[in-house]
């Protein structure tokens, strides 16, 4: 699998358009100041109808069951919960995002998790690799992953890893070796030699091809139904509870039609 374009760190979130031009380059900023200036977005439910109350409860934080998924139809996401859910949430992500490891972490991912868990809602990950060959190898072993019904974990323990990852040379094929032991039931000879082989190379082009043709700017980023949302709705990335709040109010709009 051959390297993306070049990008340079500087924090958190990762800004995924030039700001400067020259030679192709990427410049990554802090994913707080990333939401400063131009934004994350999240979108808009479409469907009508109330959000179940206990989308406003707090005890989903650090959730760690299971969630089934599956290949997303395009061929280049996972999708993650029911697909009657009555609301789907995109998601672009790369793993060696710092912001997007926040997220998912620390943010609202431990929410939509559970809410994925439930059936509130339906979760499409499209997994970008554009910060690189770790990128690449690990989009390969969540994929290898998801072979094996275990696509949830592995997101979660690769994200939670991430920091350790990269003072330890980023996502080799070791390090993610090593990460998916601590997923029961995950390695096999068939998920080792997918990673060492990368035998999902054509999904994990495809997956980037999808991030870098979309409309972000950044990641991460989300979508909600298909419709962007104005900066002032930001900190549903870092505030479960906002998320609540304004899915709440999007349905509600929605329902008054």
């Amino acid at each position: 699998m051959s390297a993306g374009p070049r990008a340079r760190q500087v924090g958190g979130g990762c800004v995924r358009f030039p700001l400067w031009t020259r030679g192709g380059m990427f410049v990554q900023l802090s994913r707080r100041s990333v939401l400063a200036g131009v934004g994350a977005a999240v979108i808009v439910p479409a469907a009508a109808g109330c959000l179940p109350a206990r989308w406003g409860s707090r005890a989903d934080e650090g959730y760690t069951g299971p969630v089934a998924a599956a290949l997303g139809t395009e061929g280049h996401t996972v999708v993650v919960g029911d697909p009657g859910a009555p609301v789907t949430v995109r998601v672009y992500e790369d793993p060696s995002c710092p912001g997007c490891a926040e997220f998912q972490t620390e943010g609202s991912g431990p929410r939509l998790r559970r809410m994925a868990a439930e059936g509130d809602v339906q979760v499409h990950y499209v997994l970008g690799s554009f910060l690189g060959n770790g990128s690449k190898r690990a989009v390969n072993a969540l994929r290898a992953s998801l072979d094996r019904g275990k696509f949830a974990e592995l997101h979660e323990v690769l994200h939670r890893g991430q920091a350790a990852a990269k003072r330890r040379g980023g996502f080799t094929g070791g390090t993610l070796l090593s990460l998916a032991s601590s997923v029961d039931g995950l390695r096999d000879a068939g998920f080792d030699e997918a990673v060492r082989t990368g035998t999902h190379r054509d999904f994990v082009e495809a997956a980037d091809r999808a991030v870098s043709t979309s409309w972000i700017k950044a990641t991460p980023a989300l979508e909600v139904d298909g419709r962007p949302v104005g900066k002032g709705d930001q900190d549903v990335l870092d505030d479960p509870d906002a998320l609540d709040r304004y899915l709440r109010r999007a349905r509600q709009r929605s329902a008054r039609g």
